[in-house]
């Protein structure tokens, strides 16, 4: 039995309303009167009949043996205005638990269809399955040219280059561990400076220092260049200031990635211009950088060579386009920055919040070094 006929009987539409819509009939008001009153009676209808609301309009949520249950939300705007204030996860645990949803639960975000659970079994294999790999990319990821790079890419032959390629010359064992001495080297500095400034100041911010740190570990893994931040550096401030921008668009809210037809005419964090603004000033810097390593290229490879040198030394199918290289490059100092500096700062937190763990954790790191003490003698 067909559980949506709205769904399907509407696609007479395809074939009645180029006749209904010519201009002379558009200026017939009782034409224009049912037209707009025929698409709100079928919008609504569909809205009616859709559990987890209109974005799931196509039954999705019923092909298994069992339906999805879902709220159905407002029409055009699903549930995204109960998502508008306090925390989402918790608004999200509350709706699950309300209607014992807990396994899934079916939700409208405008256009865009989304499931959420509240099982660490289900969780666990959404966040695994490849299944679940693809997902809708926002506006602003797009205009700021991560559908290209390794994040949100969609699941196909280009992402599964881009995996290999990284997994193969930047993850790879032996470079990691050829990059340690300037890991380590970074640490010793951010400690430093961590140091001079509790004595000076009495309180550390501690996410500058995370961010620097951050800053010159990717920088030197992928670029090969590294800054001394404790003096004025017009390249670390410009690529401090784009990733700060970047982290600001790709976390703000937007509309248009709900409600696409919003697009044209509804802005109001301009995140468009500012993507505009953004990304000339990106493809600039990376640029320069490749022309340097180009002009600069070596002969041969070595394990503690740079990402960009690995890049440009790739031939036949790997080879990479330069605005494929800039997309790639652009994401890694994106993620490699902001991203690590605000997981460390969260588990700092978290030890400061659990005596017991942190108490745990620096025992460890005395049995580490006693360690270290033996081998050295």
């Amino acid at each position: 039995m067909e559980l949506f006929p709205s769904s399907v009987d509407s696609s007479w539409w395809m074939f009645a309303l180029p006749a209904m819509l010519q201009t002379g009939n558009l200026s017939n008001p009782l034409i224009l009167l049912f037209v707009l009153t025929s698409f709100s009676v079928i919008t609504l209808l569909t809205w009616a009949f859709s559990a987890g609301g209109l974005a799931w309009k196509n039954g999705r949520n019923h092909k298994g043996s069992v339906s999805i249950p879902g709220p159905r939300g407002l029409p055009c705007f699903g549930s995204l205005f109960s998502l508008s204030h306090g925390l989402a996860h918790r608004t999200l645990a509350c709706m699950a638990s309300s209607r014992a949803a807990t396994q899934l639960m079916a939700f409208s975000l405008g256009s865009t269809p989304a499931i959420v659970t509240s099982d660490p079994q289900i969780a666990r294999e959404i966040l695994t399955s490849p299944h679940f790999a693809d997902r809708p990319i926002k506006l602003s990821a797009k205009s700021l040219m991560f559908s290209r790079a390794i994040g949100f890419a969609p699941n196909g032959a280009y992402w599964r280059l881009m995996r290999r390629i990284a997994s193969t010359h930047l993850f790879a064992p032996r470079r990691i561990a050829a990059h340690e001495p300037w890991r380590q080297l970074g640490c010793a500095n951010m400690l430093s400076g961590i140091y001079d400034d509790q004595s000076l100041h009495g309180v550390v911010y501690l996410r500058k220092h995370l961010q620097n740190a951050s800053l010159n570990n990717i920088m030197g893994t992928v670029f090969g260049k590294r800054y001394d931040l404790m003096q004025f550096n017009e390249e670390a401030k410009e690529l401090q200031e784009l990733v700060i921008e970047g982290f600001e668009l790709l976390g703000a809210f937007n509309w248009s990635d709900y409600l696409p037809w919003l697009n044209y005419f509804y802005d109001p964090y301009r995140i468009k211009e500012r993507c505009c603004h953004l990304v000339p000033r990106v493809k600039k810097l990376v640029k320069q950088i490749i022309e340097e390593h180009r002009i600069k290229k070596p002969k041969n490879l070595f394990d503690n060579s740079d990402f960009v040198d690995v890049l440009l030394s790739l031939e036949g199918e790997e080879k990479l386009e330069e605005d494929d290289m800039v997309a790639v490059l652009w994401e890694m100092i994106f993620r490699g920055t902001d991203t690590t500096a605000l997981l460390t700062e969260w588990v700092m937190a978290e030890l400061v919040l659990n005596p017991e763990i942190q108490a745990k954790l620096s025992n460890e790191l005395k049995l580490a070094r006693r360690k270290q003490e033996c081998h050295g003698c």
